[in-house]
């Protein structure tokens, strides 16, 4: 898809849920930590970190992965990630199956918001008991890392967030839509209408994803420094995945009349092929 450089940018914020869900997942019940113990620097080594895991999760061990840690650090932390992956299934699968309802709308070319909402409330359920779980765990790491340990990880979890995201590998945002464009043959004129849609989508609301992206950024600092004072930080707040999925829908909802019935078959096919597999990071 033709993108001009401003709608570039709108494609790329739309992953700033994605992108913040690491931080915000894990944040949302404040409290400070005690001073971390010291590591056996060395016992510590590097090696791969909860790498059966998923989405957020795997993200983090990865970055993880790229710090030396000691034996009992590592055991923890292992726990602490299959923990977390366990406990985001319940999310996992909320979410797969109000993405499959949403792409049998798709397909039959309306959507049905009172259908859906059933669906929408499980997935913001799950996620809200996870969340107070993800917060004690992130607390949980900050105290079993010392200083540089907690500085690396941060810093590669940052660089791998801005590599995934587009910002070293030539807009991997643009280069998704420019595969949707292609799968379902959009024409010049169609992809001109979407890429209006996609910019004035974003700029309605580009104020509350760039308070979320400086907030992340804040929280991530934060982690780096003793004491770590989550209510400080990322204070409480209600979840919006009910607002998060609404922006969705409204977008879908704008998209449809421009498709043809074989287009949205085809992008039904798509969303719901993506919803059956394994939960990776966009």
């Amino acid at each position: 898809m033709k993108l001009n450089p401003a709608a570039r940018s709108t494609l790329l914020a739309l992953l700033a849920p994605s992108l913040l869900g690491s931080a915000f997942a894990l944040g949302a019940c404040g409290g400070s930590v005690a001073e971390s113990p010291q590591a056996a620097s060395s016992a510590a080594t590097k090696g791969p970190v909860a790498q059966n895991t998923h989405g957020h999760v795997k993200m983090m061990g990865e970055a993880l992965s790229q710090v030396a840690l000691t034996p009992d650090q590592r055991s923890e932390i292992e726990k602490l990630a299959a923990d977390a992956d366990a406990r985001h299934q319940a999310g996992a699968e909320a979410h797969k199956a109000l993405a499959l309802a949403v792409a049998d709308q798709i397909e039959k070319g309306a959507i049905d918001r009172a259908a859906l909402q059933p669906k929408v409330d499980a997935a913001a359920l799950a996620f809200e008991q996870a969340r107070p779980l993800d917060r004690a765990a992130l607390e949980r790491l900050h105290a079993l890392l010392d200083t540089n340990q907690r500085a690396l990880f941060v810093d590669t979890l940052e660089m791998n967030m801005h590599g995934m995201h587009g910002k070293k590998d030539g807009h991997a945002g643009h280069a998704r839509m420019e595969e949707w464009a292609a799968e379902l043959k959009l024409t010049d004129a169609q992809q001109q209408q979407i890429a209006r849609i996609v910019k004035d989508r974003m700029e309605e609301h580009k104020g509350d994803w760039k308070q979320g992206f400086q907030k992340g950024k804040a929280m991530l600092e934060s982690f780096k420094s003793d004491p770590f004072v989550l209510d400080e930080v990322a204070p409480p707040v209600d979840a919006k995945a009910n607002e998060m999925t609404d922006h969705v829908l409204g977008f879908i909802e704008q998209v449809l009349p421009i498709l043809t019935p074989e287009q949205r078959g085809l992008a039904a096919t798509k969303v719901r092929a993506h919803a059956t597999e394994p939960a990776e990071m966009p």
